[in-house]
């Protein structure tokens, strides 16, 4: 993905779903973006002190990862992916790949409920997309 963000995402605060307007405020947009661009349609903990494998560090590096788990230490936070899609063939096509309603939610950047939501539609004809509509176990 790079350092730019992607072309369909926000670029001002004032653009910014609510719940990243601290986060952008005191990190700075990008800070916000990459959040969204990286774990968008997810909701995530942030650990007062994360191990040096997780994932926000990697996605912000060192400092600004650990400064940013501090601020949202202990919350759950929904990361909004700040985009609009018709998804529905996607879905339907990584579905029928076997993939899990979190896998394909990573894969096209929206979220886990938008998933199961858009399985939902136009009903199902296929076995493997049942499993979309049970819920998985959250993983850190």
């Amino acid at each position: 993905m790079g350092d730019q963000p992607p072309r369909n995402l926000p670029v001002r605060v004032d653009d910014l779903p609510a719940s990243m307007i601290d986060v952008a405020e005191v990190f700075g947009v990008p800070v916000a973006l990459k959040l969204m661009a990286h774990f968008g349609g997810r909701d995530m903990r942030f650990p007062l002190e994360p191990n040096d494998d997780h994932p926000i560090l990697s996605v912000l590096g060192d400092k600004i990862g650990r400064e940013l788990c501090f601020f949202l230490s202990k919350q759950d936070i929904y990361i909004p992916h700040g985009r609009t899609t018709n998804a529905k063939p996607e879905v339907d096509a990584l579905a029928r790949r076997g993939l899990t309603r979190t896998e394909i939610a990573r894969r096209l950047g929206i979220s886990e409920r938008h998933v199961r939501r858009l399985a939902r539609r136009g009903g199902v004809d296929d076995r493997r997309q049942l499993r979309l509509f049970e819920d998985e176990p959250p993983r850190d």
